[in-house]
């Protein structure tokens, strides 16, 4: 990967005397200009709904005209959000990082937003500049969804779920309840809910048909408009759905078991559920039987596989008085020749400009060594399309560069010292590779540091 990008280096060493660091920063060529320290320009305050993209501009950020101009890098910070926000350094865009001249994110409260800049140079960084951003509610209506339709029993509570319902700017909701449709031989009125104002509502059928619902939300503007769930009241009992979940396919190296779930099982009446899972058919040769699964009365448990294939499992549940139908579910564990080779990412080259002291006697120059750097290794980038856990390994392949965490996505490497010549600059070259593996196949990514060494006077 052949691009520099701005990084972060740690000098290890610092001699005394000033050695400095400048990472991927030129020296600037207006030397009749004098250096002044950076300011930040963090773009003017803003106001927005909720919901809405925040753009974020520092390229206002520089040097006064009377002063030399050098490259920058830039940090944003939130330096406060709402009381309830989840908000932080990584909801800034730009790849998830804060690092970039102009970044964005999206506010997930109403409130106020406060958003530090500094900038800095090779030799020194700005005071931070403030923005301010105030998120208010916008205009439009909330939608209410008053949840799925309900199956009950004559004098058993049913319940009606509208904590679906939300508000496009995300105020907090007022809830509204109502009892729409009754059938003939109801006593009930409009007004016959418990918790007509919360989320989750109920009442208490009196005689067996459907019954509508009715749910209106106000965001404390708008009303809106109103939705309606449907309850079909038994005066028998109901048998109880069983559900034995998606059916799937199995990478090579998720390991010999297979994880069943019936959580999705339910009673209609609201009764407990016993569980019973069996294994219906499996690949021609496998061994497996039903005392492959674990615990074949437990919602959630799993199967150990023995070849690959397509294995069958049929799922029923019981509430006291009925058997529910079954339900099947299907689970194919692929072949090794269907794995996919996953794909290494050793991050971007990175690269430093170095200085050393250096000091004259009778006309002789001697200078101190630029000194050691501590570089950060990123291998995140590096996937598996089969979602396959990773293993990785990072080497030197120049075998002079101490490395740490070799064995982590994230790693580090410290070039040695190097030896510095007045007004002479001189360079270095290191290559690293990365490799990762899953539990079949492996690959190889490679990445370069590049460091410049030259010695300046201090005298």
């Amino acid at each position: 990967m052949a691009s520099q990008i701005p990084f972060k280096t740690h000098p290890i060493g610092l001699l005394a005397g000033g050695l400095l660091i400048s990472a991927c920063l030129g020296r600037s060529d207006d030397t009749a200009l004098p250096y002044c320290q950076p300011d930040a320009n963090a773009g003017a305050d803003l106001s927005t709904t909720l919901g809405s993209t925040v753009d974020l501009d520092g390229s206002e950020s520089g040097y006064d005209e009377s002063c030399a101009t050098q490259e920058l890098t830039f940090e944003w910070t939130f330096e406060s959000v709402p009381v309830d926000s989840a908000s932080d350094d990584s909801s800034l865009t730009d790849n998830n990082t804060n690092s970039a001249e102009t970044t964005a994110f999206i506010p997930d409260m109403l409130g106020t937003y406060v958003v530090s800049l500094v900038v800095c140079d090779y030799l020194e960084c700005s005071a931070p500049d403030l923005t301010v951003i105030t998120v208010s509610a916008g205009d439009s209506a909330p939608i209410a969804n008053a949840g799925p339709d309900v199956t009950g029993q004559v004098d058993t509570r049913v319940e009606m779920d509208g904590s679906a319902s939300y508000d496009p700017e995300g105020s907090e909701l007022d809830y509204s309840w109502t009892l729409s449709t009754l059938p003939a031989c109801s006593a009930l009125t409009m007004e016959s809910v418990y918790d007509p104002n919360s989320p989750v509502a109920s009442f208490l059928p009196d005689c067996d048909g459907v019954y509508i619902a009715s749910l209106v939300v106000s965001d404390g503007t708008q009303w809106s408009e109103p939705d309606y769930t449907t309850v079909t009241i038994s005066d028998q009992d109901l048998p109880p759905v069983a559900d034995a979940g998606d059916s799937s396919s199995l990478p090579p190296c998720n390991g010999a078991s297979i994880a069943l779930n019936g959580n999705g099982s339910y009673d209609p009446e609201g009764e407990g559920l016993d569980f019973l899972w069996t294994l219906v058919s499996a690949p021609a040769d496998s061994t497996a039987t039903d005392a492959n699964i674990v615990d074949p009365t437990a919602a959630e448990t799993e199967f150990t596989w023995d070849i690959e294939g397509e294995y069958t499992f049929q799922l029923q549940v019981f509430d006291g008085g009925f058997w529910s139908a079954p339900d099947v579910v299907n689970f194919t564990v692929l072949s090794t020749t269907d794995n996919s080779k996953p794909q290494a990412n050793a991050g971007e080259n990175q690269a430093a400009d170095l200085e050393a002291d250096c000091t004259t006697s009778s006309y002789t120059w001697s200078c101190d060594d630029c000194p050691s750097v501590e570089f950060d290794l990123d291998g995140s980038g590096s996937f598996d399309a089969d979602g396959d856990s990773l293993s990785y390994s990072w080497s030197d392949l120049s075998g002079q560069l101490v490395m740490g965490s070799e064995q982590t996505a994230f790693a580090t490497a410290t070039t040695p010292s190097m030896t510095a010549t007045y007004d002479s600059q001189s360079s270095a070259e290191y290559d690293l590779e990365l490799s990762v593996s899953d539990c079949l196949t492996d690959d190889d990514d490679t990445t370069k540091i590049s460091l410049t060494c030259i010695g300046v006077s201090s005298n």
